[in-house]
């Protein structure tokens, strides 16, 4: 316990609050005093010893939300055994059904029982320990991220458990157990970098505004938490304003070498037809019909927020964007967009059709009601979604209609391909209808995705 509120006291002077060493044994005297089991009273109690004044306060409720968010289950285990019912609170793709007693041919390894078993509270444990001893808290730039993954990783017990895979790939032992542990594998991975992120994050605010500005932008944005919030929305701002300056200025191409006869001779009708002004052909640079559908369930909601900021930062360019959410109903949010301010808008929608069982299947049909009819040769159709469709019906019929009817289909996927078709995820069913697939989970991912769909339009 000491230990973790050393590490939280650490966070907040890197956050900017200026902390005393009396002002720290207070706090530790008073989560003795108040016991770790209550969040909301240790919140109140830690943050009247250690924020002198509202703004000190609201960094504090910030800093704290982050913190515990990922220390809660590592505190619980240090105080008591490992509770199973906090197995599908961390990833519910790392949840039940667990190994039974008699398939212990691929359980040789300790971080293959965690995967295969209910321990998710003990394998996150694991994670927190491997990532305090891999330097998590002491990075400095972004760049030390994949390292300390790395690291995180083979603390783990990573190489150990890909030739337990090898091994038994040879062999053949159980290639369900087997697809399932290379499939919690994937999702460790995943779950290892997301976590590094986090502490890159939290520990890292005390730096300059600009380096972390540079920082932020390779971020996933399912980690960016409500105190980075502001800053990348506002990176996200200047990113649509750049491109929007950089493709506004040729809403005409010149085809030099197309001599336009019609108008060099009405140009030149004053010089008795002598040409000393020459016209040449140009085509009109038509801004494509944009359709964005977004999948708000989960965490890619929080990638969802980003891009409809993106696009809608991006009007003078893309007037006709038509804007629909799902989990699993769908519903175009346009108008919401025209009646509210941006920010309004992104809460509403989340808080209306966000975090709800997903179902593609039924969000097509809806779609199909709502829109394909609207598709055409000029239309660029974009989805953000991660594919995962909790074992049901993708009605993937439905999506190559919107391929054949539309100009072009990009589908944006927030995580790494190595992750696509594992679990519940669908996604090599829609692939074929697609006219591009994108990782994209980051702001560099948005602009170079989005610049290239506006270069294409010129």
């Amino acid at each position: 316990m000491q230990k973790i509120l050393g590490d939280f006291i650490h966070s907040l002077r890197q956050a900017g609050l200026p902390i005393s060493s009396a002002e720290t044994l207070d706090a530790l005297q008073a989560a003795q005093l108040v016991g770790i089991d209550d969040a909301a009273l240790l919140k109140h109690s830690l943050g009247m010893t250690l924020s002198k004044n509202l703004p000190n306060r609201q960094l504090f409720d910030q800093t704290f939300d982050q913190f515990f968010g990922h220390q809660e289950l590592q505190i619980k285990q240090s105080t008591k055994s490992s509770d199973n019912d906090t197995t599908a609170a961390i990833n519910p793709d790392l949840a039940p059904p667990a190994l039974a007693a008699d398939d212990s041919a691929v359980l040789q390894t300790a971080l293959a029982q965690q995967l295969m078993g209910n321990n998710i509270g003990a394998l996150q444990v694991m994670i927190a320990s491997a990532a305090a001893g891999a330097g998590a808290q002491t990075m400095t730039a972004v760049t030390q991220i994949p390292l300390v993954t790395f690291r995180v990783m083979q603390s783990l017990g990573y190489n150990q458990l890909q030739q337990q895979l090898s091994a038994l790939t040879e062999t053949a032992t159980d290639n369900a157990q087997i697809q399932l542990l290379r499939q919690r594998r994937t999702l460790l991975q995943q779950q290892v970098r997301g976590f590094v992120e986090q502490q890159f994050l939290l520990y890292s605010s005390h730096q300059p505004q600009a380096m972390r500005a540079r920082n932020i932008q390779r971020i996933n944005l399912t980690n960016i938490d409500q105190r980075n919030y502001k800053l990348m929305a506002s990176l996200v701002r200047k990113a649509a304003k750049r491109l929007a300056s950089m493709h506004s200025r040729r809403r005409r191409i010149t085809k030099r070498g197309l001599l336009d006869v019609r108008r060099t001779i009405a140009a030149n009708a004053a010089y008795d037809g002598f040409l000393f002004h020459t016209k040449w052909k140009t085509t009109r640079v038509e801004r494509p019909k944009v359709m964005v559908i977004c999948d708000v369930s989960g965490s890619v909601s929080r990638v969802a927020k980003f891009l409809l900021l993106f696009l809608y930062s991006l009007q003078d360019l893309l007037p006709k964007v038509r804007s629909f959410v799902f989990s699993a109903d769908m519903a175009e949010v346009t108008s919401l967009f025209d009646q509210q301010s941006l920010e309004e808008s992104l809460t509403q929608v989340v808080d209306k059709w966000g975090n709800k069982p997903t179902d593609y299947g039924k969000a097509l049909r809806d779609f199909k009601d709502l829109a394909v009819s609207d598709i055409d040769h000029r239309t660029t159709v974009i989805m953000l979604g991660d594919a995962r469709n909790n074992k049901l019906d993708g009605n993937t019929e439905i999506w190559q209609a919107v391929y054949r009817r539309s100009q072009r289909v990009l589908w944006l996927n927030p995580e790494r391909e190595f992750s696509w078709d594992t679990g519940d995820s669908i996604m090599s069913e829609y692939l074929p209808y697609c006219s591009q697939v994108e990782t994209c989970n980051t702001l560099s991912d948005l602009n170079r995705i989005l610049g290239s769909m506006l270069k294409r339009a010129s």
